[in-house]
């Protein structure tokens, strides 16, 4: 089981952009945030929400050195929702990268935001 190339929303590519701008952070490491703030949040994004007309992403790209670690992330919490991995594994990837590109962007203004942030989301 493997990632696909993803397309995500025009919104989430917009949304990218402005973080880049506000924090010097590349689309894939703002997008690597944005899947944890997502995951971490108990509701099932319904991937129906978001349009496939902004950028597309490979996982090399997006996941870097740490794709099998998103990927395990992934078929826990695809479990965790009762979703077949084989069905949903892209689907939800898209759904989670969207859903949390747009909290994100509503977290941080610049560099600064992020420690408080990862220290406020972290596990207890």
């Amino acid at each position: 089981m493997k990632f696909t190339r993803m397309r995500m929303s025009y919104r989430s590519q917009n949304l990218l952009g402005q973080i880049k701008v506000r924090t010097g952070l590349t689309p894939n490491i703002a997008g690597r945030f944005s899947l944890c703030l997502s995951l971490k949040d108990q509701s099932i994004p319904n991937p129906e929400e978001f349009d496939e007309k902004g950028s597309e992403i490979s996982p090399q790209v997006l996941f870097g050195d740490y794709e099998d670690m998103f990927l395990a992330l992934f078929l826990f919490r695809l479990k965790k929702d009762g979703l077949d991995p084989e069905l949903y594994l892209n689907r939800m990837l898209r759904a989670h990268f969207n859903r949390g590109t747009i909290a994100l962007y509503s977290r941080i203004k610049d560099m600064s935001d992020f420690y408080p942030m990862i220290k406020n989301e972290r596990l207890p």
